[in-house]
């Protein structure tokens, strides 16, 4: 049963506006504070404790901080790479820095003389340049041992992107030097017109440098190292952003979106309705909204709130309290195109700022907002009125007219009474309840009811009049607390005159009940708490009908937090089971926000503070209050452990919150990811290896003795029948053909193993599985082909009856023969086969074979002395 009709509004399609592209801008946190680096999309944390990613949102922890001094100057630089981030802070009187930040957060930290200053890095090649104090450009290693130097006869020097060439420019630009960055050599010396303004700090781009000029004059000039033009850009500062993509330089600076084509020198300038950092690819907004550089064609040139007004009436402008509203933000962009931007795109910029649909407000002339989009305060007032209500509890032959309007509004009755017009009036109490004495009106007789007053707008409301109250229809309460809710039984399918007084509001309702004669309230203004009343009736009946329900108060609302809450979450949540409630969340002491199961915080909770949760149901209150500790590691499980000769693949199941460290015989070693989960430590067999994951200065260790052992290199040909090898001691050990278990066994104390095998074909690939607990060997191994025979056999005697051949293999048969007759044949099942044959005579010639279950054979001759 709804008590008041919200009109939800569907999304406006309107003609000739377009909806932005999915990709065109995604949200994500505001910018942290900050230090730029030109053309890098990171940024470096002003707490000099991490770099930021002004697309993806990551962070990277620094190991050192970088910090600045807020009265000394500071010069930022990308290497050609864009993998390393150089920070200098120079400062007369007092010591200069020079910081060099990996995108590992390895950070590398030396002084220089505080007159020189950094124009350009290539850490990729180790190369540092410098314009020294004494008027020299030198480039120099990390160490500031001195490449090369030269005197280049002016300050205003600057190293291109690439990191290959030194561009000396004149204090009027004209006359710009391209030096090698790596010989010194002059490649050539470019005449330009001499420009107006004395240049200062250059900025290098893809074969472009820009250079400032002083604050005031609001100019930078672009030099275009390919057609070698200098163009004059306007409205700009000394610290405009510049970003480049797609052969054009992009810029934002006061209310202007520039860019300028590297290939036709041409400037385009829009003006735009939103302020923005313009970074490598990607655009931001301060409110934390990004979009593709590329994209800049979609900024917004004009921002207009935009209320369609269609629950209205045609031609009404009026807007009402608690009628639905589609509100957006129309856009009208630099492509020309137009779009409509729903309202929860807009963030409100503190606590109930913002507006909602339908229009609701605590006064009676007005709904206030103060809202943000892509950085752009939209703050006004929408002027309100209350639209006039009226509804009737019952009406009749009985000659009386009861129902409710606004507070004190004045009422007409408008019927037709014996064929004639007739007009009754009145007026609504301070509850808006009223009750006006008419003739006795017949069954069908219309009757409008009109309601107005001074904060609201006239309202009409057509009844017609029915049938008295059946003699027989009683009413009894069957529910009459807030708990099992309220429940009326009647005659099956009769109609009941509710007039319903809650703590803020009352108001009438006819209802019916279902075939049983039930009807329960399923719904009401307020949550049903102690003390709301029911006045009920039979619907058409007399004022001495009604009867009234007061019901009991609710139980205590139950519920429980989603999760304990812990130092770093972003999120408190409940859960319940409990209807109509309201729940409001606290950290010391502050009330964060009031209503649904869960409540995403701006900053992440911290160690001490104190979380309360304080749930409502009517006029009952429970709260649940929890103070966060500080969390240390919670999971670590080491679950595999691959062991090679040099090093060791270590598998670690842990907490990801935590930072994880390798020590390997005490000694904290680098370990090199291999997944997530896996990580290579250069631990050999016997080291002792320590796995600890570290948070809030909570430590968790797990303790690995890798076991010791001289590991076997496995080799196998396609004849072989025996492995002997070192493996882990005391392990289980196969030999796999693929998926296919072809040997097995159980190595000793020692690590020694013999296994028999099947042969295998040529080229298989067999993998040597040893596994012990969590340590693992595992090598593979092609089939190779089996040894050529090769024999040696001492000339027998005549008297000799026994033959020894000696070989290289252990496995084959040896045949002897005398000419083509058989005399012995053996299988060979060591290196040293004896063989009988009969007594020969002397200078008897005899051919001795040995032949490998490959077909692989050797043949000797030897005669008999």
């Amino acid at each position: 049963m709804n008590r008041i009709i919200f009109i939800l509004a569907l999304f406006l399609m309107v003609s000739g506006l377009a909806v932005p592209s999915a990709n065109a801008a995604t949200s994500s946190e505001p910018l942290p504070p900050h230090q730029r680096i030109s053309n890098s999309p990171y940024v470096l944390l002003n707490d000099g404790k991490a770099l930021y990613h002004t697309t993806t949102g990551e962070r990277i922890p620094l190991t050192e901080a970088v910090t600045f001094n807020r009265f000394t100057q500071v010069d930022q630089f990308v290497s050609p790479g864009g993998d390393y981030l150089v920070f200098t802070e120079r400062c007369t009187d007092c010591s200069s820095t020079l910081y060099v930040v990996g995108l590992d957060g390895k950070v590398q930290v030396s002084s220089f003389p505080e007159y020189d200053r950094l124009i350009g890095s290539d850490i990729g090649n180790g190369s540092l340049f410098w314009y020294r104090n004494d008027g020299k450009t030198v480039a120099t290693t990390l160490a500031r041992d001195v490449i090369l130097e030269k005197n280049l006869g002016t300050s205003n020097v600057s190293l291109t992107a690439d990191g290959k060439t030194v561009l000396a420019a004149a204090d009027q630009l004209e006359q710009i030097e391209h030096v090698s960055a790596e010989t010194g050599e002059t490649r050539f010396t470019r005449t330009l017109p001499k420009q107006d303004i004395l240049v200062k700090k250059p900025l290098s781009f893809q074969n472009i440098t820009i250079y400032t000029v002083h604050a005031h004059n609001r100019a930078h000039y672009i030099y275009n190292e390919v057609t070698g033009s200098v163009t004059l850009t306007t409205r700009n500062e000394s610290d405009t952003n510049y970003a480049m993509t797609n052969g054009a330089i992009h810029w934002y600076q006061d209310g202007a979106y520039s860019v300028y084509d590297v290939a036709t020198t041409d400037i385009t300038t829009h003006p735009v309705a939103v302020s923005m950092n313009v970074f490598p690819e990607r655009i931001v907004f301060s409110d934390g909204e990004r979009m593709a550089l590329s994209d800049y064609r979609q900024l917004p040139q004009k921002l207009e709130l935009f209320v369609y007004r269609q629950a209205n009436e045609p031609g009404d402008t009026t807007l009402y309290v608690n009628r639905s509203y589609p509100i957006f933000l129309k856009e009208t962009r630099i492509d020309g195109t137009e779009g409509m931007i729903p309202l929860d795109r807009l963030t409100p910029t503190y606590t109930d700022s913002g507006i909602s649909s339908p229009l609701r407000t605590n006064y009676a002339t007005s709904v206030s907002y103060n809202m943000m989009y892509k950085g752009v305060k939209f703050s006004g007032t929408f002027h309100t009125k209350r639209e006039g209500t009226v509804t009737v509890q019952q009406y009749g032959m009985d000659g009386e007219v009861i129902g409710e309007a606004t507070p004190r509004a004045y009422i007409t009755i408008e019927a037709v009474s014996g064929g004639q017009p007739v007009t009754y009036t009145g007026r609504a109490d301070a509850g808006g309840r009223f009750h006006i004495q008419t003739d006795r009106l017949l069954k069908g007789t219309p009757l409008v009811i009109s309601s107005s007053d001074s904060t609201t707008v006239a309202y009409q409301k057509r009844f017609t009049v029915t049938d008295g109250i059946p003699l027989d229809m009683n009413i009894t309460v069957v529910g009459d607390n807030a708990e099992t809710g309220v429940a009326f039984k009647t005659v099956p399918h009769g109609k009941i005159s509710l007039f319903v007084k809650e703590r803020y509001h009352s108001y009438y309702e006819t209802v019916q009940a279902d075939a049983s004669g039930i009807f329960r309230v399923k719904d009401s203004v307020d949550p049903l708490t102690k003390g709301v009343q029911f006045y009920y009736s039979p619907f058409g009946g007399p004022v001495s009908s009604e009867k009234v329900l007061t019901i009991f108060e609710r139980a205590e609302p139950e519920f429980t937090l989603r999760k304990t809450p812990t130092a770093g979450d972003l999120s408190i949540g409940v859960n319940t089971t409990t209807r109509l409630v309201t729940t409001s969340y606290y950290v010391n002491d502050k009330l964060l926000g009031t209503g649904g199961s869960l409540l995403h915080l701006e900053t992440p909770l911290q160690p001490g503070d104190v979380v309360r949760v304080v749930m409502r149901a009517g006029d009952r209150t429970k709260a649940i209050e929890h103070q966060v500790a500080a969390i240390g590691p919670t999971i670590l499980e080491v679950t595999d452990v691959a062991m090679t000769a040099t090093h060791t693949v270590v598998n670690v199941r842990r907490d990801t919150r935590a930072e994880l460290q390798f020590f390997i015989n005490g000694k904290l070693t680098t370990a090199t990811p291999v997944s997530t989960t896996r990580f290579t430590i250069p631990a050999r067999p016997g080291d002792i290896v320590l796995v600890r994951l570290v948070r809030n200065g909570q430590k968790l260790d797990t303790r690995l003795a890798l076991p010791q052992v001289t590991f076997s290199n496995i080799r196998l040909h396609d004849e072989q029948t025996t492995w002997v090898g070192m493996v882990l001691p005391n392990s289980n050990v196969t030999l796999q053909n693929g998926t296919r278990q072809i040997a097995s066994g159980k190595s000793s104390s020692t690590g020694r193993v013999v296994m028999s095998l099947a042969p295998q074909p040529l080229n298989a690939k067999i993998t040597l599985v040893s596994t012990r607990g969590v340590y693992r060997f595992v090598q593979t191994v092609n089939v190779k082909a089996g040894l050529t025979p090769v024999m040696t056999v001492a000339a027998p005697t005549s008297t000799t009856r026994t033959v020894t051949v000696n070989s290289n293999v252990d496995y084959g048969t040896v045949t002897i023969h005398r000419g083509t007759t058989l005399l012995a044949t053996k299988a060979v099942t060591s290196k040293s086969t004896p063989v009988a044959i009969a007594a020969q005579k002397s200078g008897t010639r005899l051919t001795i074979k040995l032949t490998t279950p490959k077909g692989r054979t050797q043949t000797v001759y030897v005669t008999v002395r």
